[in-house]
């Protein structure tokens, strides 16, 4: 196996809505992306998704999350819960989801880290840190996983990589793989 380069991609998913302040009223910042969604590295295999018991994640809700993906041309091998007590670590060519790490800011719903080959620039592996009652929210996991199959955040209102959970949604232009 050879070196890794470690990425890190920390989602601060906001709770706020920004405004532009006036004099006479306020108005909602519309923002519209510039280009096209980013994607910073691809997977070179095809990732198994280990849950964390620990996260609170059911294996068929991470399917659905999954599934968003699967139908946009992503694939994925095996989904399984692990109960063990050394579930923090992701493998190679696995997507790691479990709880924060003691770095975590409390602020964020969750983050994700990807780890890539010097030699290839491919993602050998990843690690979704979640709080289990934002993994239960709508379109928090599929974000995430996102991360995990390399995109950046795009600032298109209602578009599921959108940085802010409130302004986002489930459109996906741009993400298809097929």
């Amino acid at each position: 196996m050879g070196c890794y380069l470690f990425i890190l991609g920390v989602c601060a998913l906001s709770a706020s809505n920004p405004t532009i302040e006036s004099s006479k009223q306020e108005f909602p910042v519309e923002v519209f992306a510039i280009g096209k969604p980013i994607q910073k590295a691809e997977w070179g295999v095809t990732p198994n998704v280990r849950v964390c018991a620990a996260a609170e994640l059911s294996t068929s809700h991470v399917g659905r999350a999954i599934s968003y993906w699967e139908r946009l041309g992503y694939k994925f091998d095996e989904v399984y819960k692990d109960y063990s007590a050394f579930c923090i670590e992701p493998k190679y060519g696995e997507i790691l989801i479990t709880l924060p790490s003691g770095q975590f800011d409390p602020q964020h719903m969750a983050s994700t880290n990807i780890y890539t080959s010097n030699k290839s620039g491919e993602i050998v592996k990843a690690k979704i840190h979640i709080i289990p009652k934002n993994g239960k929210k709508e379109r928090v996991l599929e974000h995430e996983i996102g991360h995990a199959l390399g995109w950046n955040h795009y600032n298109q209102k209602y578009h599921i990589m959108h940085p802010n959970w409130h302004l986002g949604g489930h459109n996906s232009a741009g993400l298809s793989k097929k």
